[in-house]
């Protein structure tokens, strides 16, 4: 496959990226998600930035379940819901008159990682984001882990047995400002885990309790999966070492005893992993995948 264009759409801002197959970034361009009236609408002004109109795959990564049979995203909780009726095959095809290819974005980011990130060389790569929400992706061989629909929504699994016991509800982002605001703190989440970092206090406590729940959520995927890499990426996990060090400890309390020594391992690819992800897409669906 020659060149794609790679999108990314998420909740604050909407990209485009013209992308080798090898997966280089050729050009890029971003709007923002809340200005854009419309999926089309957003598509058509990117792909003039960045000069893609002689590419004929575009490969869409959507924040959301999508049924890959019928060629739709089904299931979007935190995305502008007026959006979802674009996000299918067929009226992303009508917009631009190319190919389109629409995958989970996790899933691309996981392709990206894995071929050219902190994955690479890994037999069975499982790659979670923890940001806002949480998101996940496994590469088995270099398949992307599929069914009918897009796996691994491990953000709304359960880790107790109450409503507020999903994993986005325990270990995201969001989670964690909730506490921190529980605790009476007014701290943003980047300075609140800048002083988690440098002392054992009030901050240090409600990070911990996000870690641990992150903690257990790897080592429940591990007990499932037996990843021999294990990349975490995404604006909390990538926030400071302290996160990753705090969800180490915890994952190496529950982790199965043949894992032990596991490491997690920081995302390489930072926002780009979907962008560069996406080269690698068309393969990767070419035969559905299973763990052998």
């Amino acid at each position: 496959m020659g060149e794609v264009l790679a999108v990314d759409l998420g909740g604050t801002n909407f990209r485009m990226a013209r992308v080798s197959n090898e997966g280089e970034i050729l050009k890029r361009a971003a709007l923002s998600t809340r200005e854009s009236r419309s999926v089309g609408e957003g598509l058509e002004q990117l792909v003039q930035l960045v000069e893609g109109a002689d590419v004929q795959t575009l490969v869409f990564g959507a924040p959301g379940v999508v049924d890959h049979a019928k060629g739709q995203v089904v299931y979007a909780p935190n995305l502008d819901q007026e959006f979802l009726a674009e996000l299918s095959v067929s009226a992303l095809e009508g917009v631009l008159n190319k190919k389109v290819i629409l995958v989970n974005d996790a899933d691309m980011a996981a392709l990206g990682e894995s071929e050219l990130g902190a994955g690479k060389g890994g037999s069975t790569v499982l790659y979670v984001t923890c940001s806002t929400g949480i998101g996940a992706g496994v590469i088995h061989e270099g398949q992307l882990l599929r069914g009918h629909y897009s796996t691994m929504e491990v953000g709304h699994t359960r880790l107790g047995l109450e409503a507020m016991d999903e994993g986005e509800s325990l270990a995201s982002g969001t989670a964690l400002a909730r506490m921190a605001k529980e605790a009476g703190l007014l701290t943003e989440n980047p300075d609140l885990v800048k002083l988690a970092a440098a002392n054992a206090g009030i901050e240090r406590e409600v990070l911990s309790r996000v870690t641990e729940a992150f903690g257990i959520l790897l080592s429940n995927l591990s007990w499932l999966l037996a990843p021999d890499k294990i990349v975490v990426g995404g604006g909390l996990g990538l926030s400071d070492p302290i996160v990753l060090e705090l969800t180490q400890q915890v994952f190496d309390r529950s982790v199965p005893k043949y894992l032990y020594g596991l490491r997690l391992a920081p995302a390489q690819l930072g926002d780009d992993a979907g962008l560069r992800g996406a080269a690698f897409v068309e393969h990767a669906l070419a035969r559905r995948s299973h763990l052998a």
